[in-house]
């Protein structure tokens, strides 16, 4: 009854901002002139503004003439450093409120300042996404939620500043009412999040699940996190049940289905309605796992939200809508042609650029979406995955975003696949590429390998590449079960990346591997 009424509590605050994305769903160019106005005459004095003389900018057109589009981040480093330093004014009036990080090129993670604006635009997005799972199924509602925490990578930092980078726990990204709620409504504590060792975080992460059987709402970024939390709980069972105090009878269901080997999910929580992760781009190779341990629970794909930035919300278990009332956007088709939002056409690829509070001002995303139709005035996006990861040895261009799409058909047609990763090799005579095959069964390894190089041909740079000879054809390398746990573990180590974070690339640049492929 508790969880109910602060449910119901937080859903009232929510309202008003959800109430106003659907009133204005007919007006997507007015509202995003007006953002754009807003950020105008709001950062006029700052130090990006008066370079760019923002005072004197009337219209989107003069925008786009004055201001150029941020490409790389090492364009604006120069002004995070600043900041950094404790530097007021700088891309936005004042100091920001905390730093957060995200991989960057190479080991050097990208630093992003936080402040209220870009915390209320994040806000404005999660209230639309609440309520309309509010009215997808009420009972979402009804107990306690678990959102994704990870092990922290470190402990908490400041810069020369004295500007925190990182949060303490996640409630510092709403305000002070609003993370109140959350608290008393989270089935695990947001204290976790400081937890530095990874075992440690997920036994207390389980002791802590398991004790609540009244969970609703499981919220994720990746499902290869939630597809580790079950595995984790599996391979420690007796330490975690003997931590737990979940009850005899519980405990003894447990223990049966795992050695049925048919824990899910919905066996665990029987009260659970909803699971919420990313399931689009890479994340689709992950799927069918992730069904095997839902059990028969919904599964929705989340919006696109990253730490620069919310991209879409998500209606419905499949539909995800610009978040047009929290930032402004640009779109940029494959020929390099900008558009605003109600510009761009149904069915057009397009890289997303935004335009935020928290001083971003045409930061070109990367992300890269299809728009799938309209929803009133406001578009509707499907992520396809990340423009940058393309492997180019000899003109070939191999983008990850089409190989996911092989990849989640390979898994279909050969079910004894756990994972695919591809991986390029230079040789003195000829580059190829090597077909990383993860099972712990016997697979039809040349029936893959046909599969994956038939629909690369498709790709007429690919196909050139293979009939000159300036490419070979793919090798394999089969690997055993676990292979994607060392993979991930490598590629954390590097990127600096926290395990709810993690988008594990299919395709990895040249020499990335070749320490766990020895």
């Amino acid at each position: 009854m508790k969880a109910l009424l602060i449910n119901s509590a937080w859903l009232f605050s929510q309202k008003k901002l959800s109430k106003q994305f659907h009133h204005l769903l007919d007006d997507c160019k007015k509202v995003q002139e007006a953002k754009l106005t807003e950020y105008l005459k709001k950062n006029a004095d700052t130090e990006f503004g008066k370079k760019y003389d923002f005072k004197n900018i009337k219209s989107y057109q003069e925008y786009v003439k004055a201001v150029p589009i941020i490409e790389d981040y090492s364009d604006i480093e120069p002004y995070i450093e600043n900041m950094k330093e404790g530097k007021e004014n700088v891309l936005f009036p004042g100091k920001p409120s905390f730093f957060e990080t995200t991989s960057g090129s190479g080991s050097s993670p990208k630093f992003i300042p936080y402040n209220n604006d870009l915390k209320n635009e994040f806000k404005a997005a999660v209230a639309v996404w609440m309520w309309d799972l509010y009215r997808l199924d009420p009972k979402i509602f009804s107990g306690k939620a678990y959102w994704s925490l990870s092990p922290a990578m470190k402990e908490l930092d400041k810069t020369s500043g004295g500007i925190a980078v990182g949060t303490a726990d996640d409630s510092d990204y709403f305000d002070p009412f609003t993370a109140l709620l959350l608290k008393e409504i989270f089935a695990v504590p947001s204290e976790l999040h400081k937890i530095t060792d990874s075992h440690s975080f997920y036994v207390k992460t389980w002791q802590h699940l398991l004790h609540n059987s009244n969970l609703t709402f499981i919220s994720v970024w990746s499902p290869q996190f939630l597809i580790r939390l079950i595995d984790f709980l599996i391979e420690n069972l007796v330490e975690i049940l003997s931590l737990s105090n979940c009850g005899l009878s519980r405990e003894t269901m447990i223990k049966k289905a795992v050695f049925d080997k048919n824990l899910n999910l919905e066996m665990l929580f029987p009260s659970l309605r909803l699971i919420s992760c990313w399931t689009a781009g890479q994340s689709k190779i992950w799927l069918k796992k992730l069904y095997d341990i839902s059990g028969n629970i919904p599964v929705q794909g989340k919006g696109l939200l990253s730490t620069e930035g919310v991209l879409s919300i998500s209606i419905g278990l499949d539909k995800h809508l610009l978040a047009y009332t929290s930032h402004f956007y640009e779109f940029k088709n494959e020929k390099g042609e900008v558009y605003r939002a109600d510009k761009i056409l149904h069915g057009e690829t397009y890289e997303v650029i935004i335009t935020t509070g928290g001083g971003l001002y045409r930061y070109n995303t990367h992300d890269l979406v299809k728009c799938s139709g309209f929803h009133k005035s406001v578009p509707c996006l499907e992520f396809l995955g990340r423009s940058g990861n393309v492997s180019d040895l000899v003109g070939e261009k191999i983008a990850e975003s089409s190989l996911a799409e092989i990849f989640e058909q390979a898994l279909k047609i050969f079910p004894n696949i756990e994972a695919l990763y591809l991986y390029p090799e230079q040789h003195q005579s000829k580059a190829n590429y090597l077909l990383i095959i993860e099972s712990p069964l016997a697979v039809e390894t040349e029936q893959i390998v046909s599969f994956v190089e038939t629909e690369l041909f498709n790709n007429p740079y690919y196909k050139q590449a293979i009939d000159s000879g300036q490419l070979g054809r793919i090798s394999t390398f089969k690997v055993e079960k676990n292979f994607t746990r060392k993979l991930t573990q490598h590629y954390q180590s590097v990127k600096k990346i926290k395990d709810g974070d993690l988008k594990l690339p299919l395709l990895f640049p040249p020499n990335f591997l070749a320490p766990i492929l020895k």
